[in-house]
């Protein structure tokens, strides 16, 4: 009991102690006297630097860098950013992270191996081809990338839509054949069955390089940033669209039915219907292996998932890392032994893989022929490929506390795509299974991936053939429970209707533009959307009233601070946006509703007497409220805060010279406070516009602050007193931290 009783003394005394230091706390004060400043009192007090920030400067200063790195040392350097091996190689512990690779790029390539032949299909193209792409991006990548941990090859979205891709381009060129007007006239001409295969590799090699060329493109241009244009809602409600047209393009497959390929608008739509139609067609022993297989790949993933959570959640006390269990490649080897054994491709009219070609392809040139055609494609391609890819990169960049280069990693992403297409490799991306597979299991380096490469190459030589009585339906098994981590997205929806409508809009739009108008389509229509919600909330801002909080120098939205009161005689208006085309009448009019005051109609008041004044005040669109019309009656001052303003365009320079003069005709100032350089050097540069209505520093103030203290009417009326300002020429306020 004494214990007990002594237990809670020292806890009692803990809590008053931290009361004291809590009011101690409260109790500083942080006191100021300096003079009140306008932008031209403050430059002609302190100096202000003159470097010249205009496009023209920046593109002088860019050429004058990279001449400089023409030197000696400035060229060793653009070689190791060129290639980023060179450094980490440098830097490679051999004795502590090799075993951890070599067992990553065994365990990744156990992976890869089914899901690259898996998604070679997916794309309509032979399983072999899938083998391809897993091998030469991969080995260049670990040459000029920059991420340590992505797993560089195949992937369900890009897949599909190349297979999309390429049934579009054969179905327009057919059609276009027998009136002479195909581009590729000669190539589609007396096609046959067995021509069509090698007709849809070419095109997918084509493809290949577009989307290599468009990517190399963009990385010398320095194009990194154009993913930033797609936003995380849109890139994953679009990926979960896409993956819900790789699940619906499986299922033929799961059920042994021939299902026509569709390319265009409801194609989910007319797929299903004709799916049910068929359903008496369904393969017993297709749905069999299907479903054994998705029971076995479903059971161990979630296994793996659970193992992987529990590894993390120990990671502090654990030096080794358990490896998953290799599912894909179980089932694969398990259900080739089945099929070759039971003869199921013959007995059950089973489909299978088919022959695989062993060796590697000879390099040929891709056919750039048709390219018009394939190049909205391609476009769409390499900025999702690249999307998708850089986010993973900068997550495990994050993780392991290293940085990744944009721009480099555009240059190896398209480096890769051309040198593959030399090899007949179709477009590729990251794919986030395994790459979180890769980095799972121990990788530290992107010498797991060149493991994984060489795993395959050994396929290639020798093992291909074995593959040859692989069962179609477990491939589309494999992709399908594959989609798990994409298709888990849509829980994203209840998350992002709590925290952000506009966040929710864009992607459950983007999802279903996806899934009722195909791939490429509805990528376009969820940019469109992601755009017209920024334009939408640039052209109606919030604008408010702010006022001052008691002695401070604290200024709020006084409709939503209680304590914040407004200065009589004065009103502070702010407009959370830039100034510029889109909105200058909405701010005009939200400044005239919030104000209370139209000098337009105030002057006409002026000029013809209080009749028209009255019917002044009885216009309800930008005129006061009736408990604030002797309050706009005594305003002598507007300020305008310009804390949001990022920039200005010449509209916007011309509605606040506009206001300006307006406000002046009827005795009241307007003037402006914290302006950024960039509109400062705007709103100067007016004067070009019109010399009588420029508006100067003068106008313009260092702070709120210092803009109320300058115009303060009286400093003996009690009415300001809580504004806490003395005015002869300086500011002092105390503030309580």
């Amino acid at each position: 009991m004494a214990g007990d009783m002594k237990g809670q003394s020292d806890c009692d005394l803990d809590i008053i102690s931290m009361q004291c230091d809590n009011e101690a706390r409260y109790r500083k004060q942080i006191t100021i006297t300096r003079p009140i400043f306008t932008e031209e009192t403050f430059q002609e007090g302190y100096r202000i630097s003159t470097s010249n920030s205009s496009a023209t400067a920046k593109l002088r200063r860019s050429c004058t860098s990279n001449l400089s790195s023409l030197s000696g040392h400035g060229l060793c350097l653009a070689v190791l950013k060129f290639f980023p091996i060179i450094g980490w190689l440098k830097e490679y512990n051999w004795r502590k992270d090799i075993i951890g690779d070599v067992i990553s790029g065994l365990t990744t390539a156990v992976m890869r191996i089914p899901q690259e032949m898996a998604y070679a299909l997916l794309a309509t193209v032979p399983a072999v081809y899938g083998l391809y792409s897993a091998f030469f991006p991969v080995i260049l990548y670990a040459v000029l990338g920059t991420s340590k941990h992505i797993s560089i090859g195949t992937w369900a979205v890009v897949s599909i839509m190349i297979g999309n891709a390429i049934d579009a381009v054969i179905d327009v060129e057919l059609s276009n054949i027998n009136n002479g007007t195909s581009e590729m006239a000669e190539m589609t001409s007396g096609i046959s069955a067995e021509d069509n295969t090698m007709l849809r590799v070419q095109i997918a090699t084509s493809l290949c390089l577009l989307v290599g060329i468009i990517q190399t493109l963009m990385g010398v241009l320095r194009l990194g940033f154009v993913t930033n244009y797609l936003s995380e809602p849109l890139v994953r409600g679009f990926t979960t669209g896409a993956a819900v047209h790789v699940f619906t393009s499986q299922f033929p497959k799961l059920l042994g039915i021939k299902t026509t390929r569709r390319t265009g608008v409801i194609t989910l739509v007319y797929t299903y219907i004709e799916l049910f139609t068929k359903l008496k067609q369904t393969n017993p022993c297709a749905v069999i292996m299907s479903v054994l297989a998705l029971m076995m790949l479903i059971l161990i993933a979630e296994m793996n998932d659970l193992q992987a959570h529990k590894s993390w959640c120990r990671r502090e006390g654990r030096k080794g890392k358990k490896l998953p269990i290799p599912s894909e490649l179980f089932v694969v080897i398990c259900a080739t032994l089945a099929s070759f054994l039971g003869r199921f491709e013959s007995r059950y009219n089973l489909s299978v893989v088919g022959d695989i070609p062993t060796g590697v392809p000879v390099p040929t040139v891709p056919s750039l022929r048709g390219s018009m055609s394939l190049f909205g494609s391609a476009f769409a391609m390499a900025i999702v490929g690249f999307a998708i890819s850089i986010s993973m990169a900068q997550l495990f960049a994050k993780k392991h506390e290293y940085e990744v280069e944009a721009n480099q990693e555009l240059i190896a992403y398209g480096s890769c795509h051309i040198f593959g297409s030399f090899f007949r490799c179709f477009p590729h991306a990251t794919s986030m299974s395994r790459t979180a597979v890769q980095e799972g299991s121990g990788g530290k380096t992107q010498l797991a991936g060149v493991i994984s490469a060489l795993v395959v190459v050994v396929i290639l030589l020798r093992l291909g053939p074995l593959f040859s009585q692989l069962p179609q339906c477990i491939l589309g098994a494999i992709i399908v429970v594959a989609l798990r981590g994409i298709l888990r997205q849509i829980k994203d929806l209840p998350l992002l209707w709590k925290v952000n409508n506009v966040d929710f809009a864009i992607w459950l739009l983007t999802f279903l533009c996806v899934c009722l108008l195909g791939v490429d389509l509805g990528l376009l229509c969820g940019v469109g959307i992601a755009l017209v919600t920024i334009v939408l909330r640039t052209q109606i801002p919030n604008s408010s009233i702010i006022g001052a909080i008691p002695n401070t120098d604290i200024y709020r939205d006084v409709a939503r601070v209680p304590d914040a009161r407004e200065i009589p005689g004065i009103k502070i208006f702010c407009f959370s946006s830039s100034l510029c085309f889109i909105n200058a009448d909405n701010f005009k009019n939200s400044l005239f509703q919030k104000v209370g005051i139209n000098p337009q109609k105030r002057l006409i008041a002026k000029h013809k007497g209080d009749l028209i004044k009255k019917l002044e005040y009885s216009h309800c669109d930008d005129e006061p409220r009736n408990d604030v019309r002797n309050e706009a009656d005594q305003v002598q001052t507007i300020i305008i805060d310009c804390c949001m303003f990022n920039y200005i365009d010449t509209v916007g320079v011309k509605t606040l010279q506009t206001l300006i003069t307006d406000y002046d005709k009827v005795d009241i100032r307007v003037v402006l406070a914290n302006c950024k350089e960039t509109v400062r050097q705007s709103l100067l540069k007016s004067a070009t516009l019109n010399k009588k209505e420029a508006i100067g520093l003068d106008r313009m103030y260092l702070t709120l602050h210092d803009a109320v203290a300058d115009h303060m009417p009286s400093q003996k009326d009690d009415n300001f007193k809580h504004v806490g300002v003395k005015i002869q020429n300086e500011i002092s306020y105390e503030t309580g931290v």
